[in-house]
């Protein structure tokens, strides 16, 4: 028996919205956990929404630019045998920023003078700018400069730290880019085709879980039909880990619910790339 064309086009797109209804299934648990009323979904929130439900629906293990396992194994490494022995409590991503850890990897990359700036930024592009990375002359020096916008909540700065801090060790194990400037704005989906911003998302993934964690709450990297259900329960377990530890309370009614749907976003993302490593790098 052969299928008409309409029946062939029909069961072609039955995957696609099969998937559909399962994220569309779980972004609804997700912002029923932190109240996100349906009522408040404006312009802005339903921009999030759409960079929500492409983390949410991503393969990580499928994403071309994911770092390949060397690569992956040797950040494994200096975030275990370099940033955790120079922090004070491994797993606080704001601990980052210490000198003693700054200064020891300027030393281990170096000659590369790294210097790090956090201030409260809202003019211009505003809260909308996380922080950047970039080479510059700070007076008669050359220095690979770091600023954190710390206008943004704790935890939030801590992984823009952390993400920054990634660009710094790519750029020494890979190469740097002529004139590189890396910023950390906007859509976390549009880190995927990217693999120095996966890379420098693999720093913040790797110093915030451990692979006891990942191991505890189960490695899951991608959303199958009738499985929202075993993903919402991990992203819960990441964010009532996560969360504590940053006093990082997304149901608050004071944080608008855009940046509560961002910041949601931004833990899915680093959970789920945490989980993609564990199982194609085994760190």
């Amino acid at each position: 028996m052969t299928s008409s064309p309409a029946m062939a086009k029909r069961i072609s797109r039955e995957p696609d919205a099969l998937a559909t209804r399962e994220v569309d299934r779980l972004v609804s648990k997700l912002l029923g956990e932190i109240k996100v009323p349906f009522g408040s979904l404006g312009t802005r929130v339903l921009t999030q929404l759409a960079d929500l439900k492409r983390i949410l629906s991503t393969d990580y293990l499928g994403v071309p630019a994911l770092p390949q396992k060397p690569l992956l194994k040797e950040l494994a490494q200096v975030v275990e045998k370099d940033i955790k022995q120079h922090i004070p409590t491994y797993g606080s991503l704001s601990d980052l920023g210490s000198p003693q850890l700054l200064g020891h990897l300027g030393k281990l990359f170096g000659p590369r003078k790294l210097e790090l700036r956090a201030e409260a930024y809202r003019t211009g592009a505003g809260l909308s700018l996380r922080g950047f990375y970039c080479r510059a002359e700070v007076g008669d020096e050359s220095k690979f400069v770091i600023f954190v916008n710390t206008a943004h909540h704790p935890g939030a700065v801590g992984a823009t730290l952390g993400h920054e801090l990634g660009h710094f060790i790519y750029g020494s194990l890979v190469g740097e880019k002529a004139a590189h400037t890396a910023f950390m704005e906007g859509a976390f989906a549009n880190h995927l085709a990217e693999e120095d911003e996966l890379f420098a998302d693999s720093l913040v993934a790797l110093a915030a879980y451990s692979p006891e964690l990942i191991r505890k709450i189960g490695s899951v990297t991608h959303l199958k039909p009738g499985s929202s259900d075993v993903l919402f329960n991990s992203i819960k377990d990441a964010y009532d880990l996560i969360g504590p530890r940053y006093d990082l309370d997304l149901a608050k009614g004071k944080m608008a619910a855009a940046w509560r749907v961002r910041y949601l976003t931004s833990m899915a993302h680093f959970f789920k790339l945490r989980c993609a490593l564990y199982k194609s790098a085994g760190v």
